[in-house]
């Protein structure tokens, strides 16, 4: 290991670890080693971490892939590089940077993580540890949507889940590219919240004429790419609204259910289902492509990406906290703040 890994580095640390993939009630608080970064990986103490769908749909062993258990949960997080392993994982030393885990090593909900220095992203002097850990996941997957629609010629859009926090990144990107949007929600009071943020066009799929609203609205605007974040029926609904020559791009997977589109829209209509995963657009990405989209994405954290945060907790509340996320994800963030006191709200 690196002569930079400090002795004053704890042996020990607290972790969220997660037992079995059976949700919740496998994951507990714990005492476990402090890693030591591997060669090409750092050390990073974390400051905060973020707890999105993503994160609870892999504690119940229904995200792209699952770890050796135990593991530590967690995705993201920003922090400070306090010790590496290589050269190139040297560089960071003492720099703050937002970081990911995906499926090899321990996750983010710990007072520090080992990552490779390569998937390490210097935060910019504007952007704070609570945006740096939300910097990889939302704003991301938010501008590939976009971008993907852009690079399709799409002229409108429609969105699911778009009270979410993806779904308002979206909404905010889509209005700054002059693409309209049609949102689509599940309760009236979100409705209500996302047209005093300024969206023009939202709708609730649980109205009785919302089938009627959604394809009128679609044909006026010509809306032939959906974003969905929900799966299940309701993306063949999405793909019998449209034009013909539509695509429904699904992203998520919050309806719980297998996708159920109509044969007629598929061949008569000419309609299309795709997917979107985050890790394969940022593996498409060059080097140089990636780095530019980093700097644009935290150029706009303070505004189009910006995350609302609805509370702080500590590791030793944030089971709770993590309990009411689930049920509340629209009001916004849950950030773990791993070395500070909990500051729940």
């Amino acid at each position: 290991m690196s002569k930079h890994s400090a002795p004053t580095l704890p042996t020990t640390m607290k972790a969220l670890e997660l037992s079995s993939y059976d949700g919740l009630d496998a994951l507990k608080l714990t005492e476990k080693p402090v890693p030591s970064p591997t060669l090409g990986q750092v050390l990073v103490r974390v400051e905060a971490s973020a707890v999105n769908p993503s994160d609870l749909e892999f504690m119940h062993g229904r995200y792209g892939f699952r770890r050796p258990l135990p593991t530590t949960a967690g995705f993201e997080a920003s922090g400070v590089v306090v010790a590496g392993n290589g050269a190139q994982a040297e560089r960071l030393m003492g720099q703050r940077v937002a970081c990911v885990v995906q499926s090899k090593g321990e996750g983010t909900w710990a007072e520090y993580v080992a990552v490779d220095a390569k998937v390490c992203l210097p935060l910019q002097p504007a952007v704070d540890f609570e945006q740096g850990a939300m910097l990889f996941i939302n704003p991301f997957t938010a501008w590939g949507l976009v971008e993907q629609a852009q690079n399709g010629q799409h002229l409108a859009l429609v969105q699911t889940g778009a009270a979410g926090a993806v779904g308002k990144m979206v909404q905010r990107l889509a209005t700054s590219a002059g693409l309209p949007l049609i949102n689509i929600v599940r309760r009236d009071e979100q409705v209500t919240s996302l047209r005093k943020g300024g969206a023009e066009h939202v709708l609730n799929s649980e109205a009785e004429d919302f089938d009627a609203q959604l394809k009128q609205l679609c044909g006026d605007l010509n809306a032939t790419m959906a974003l969905d974040a929900v799966g299940g029926e309701l993306s063949g609904r999405l793909l019998a609204a449209m034009p013909e020559h539509s695509t429904v791009l699904v992203y998520g997977v919050l309806g719980g259910k297998s996708l159920t589109v109509s044969p007629y829209d598929l061949v008569f209509r000419d309609g299309h289902v795709s997917g979107f995963y985050l890790t394969t657009y940022r593996s498409n990405l060059s080097k140089a492509e990636l780095q530019q989209r980093t700097d644009q994405i935290q150029q706009r954290m303070a505004t189009d990406l910006h995350t609302e945060v609805s509370a702080r907790a500590g590791l030793e509340d944030a089971l709770q906290a993590i309990k009411h996320y689930q049920d509340h994800a629209s009001n916004g963030k849950i950030i773990i703040t791993p070395n500070k006191h909990s500051q729940a709200h």
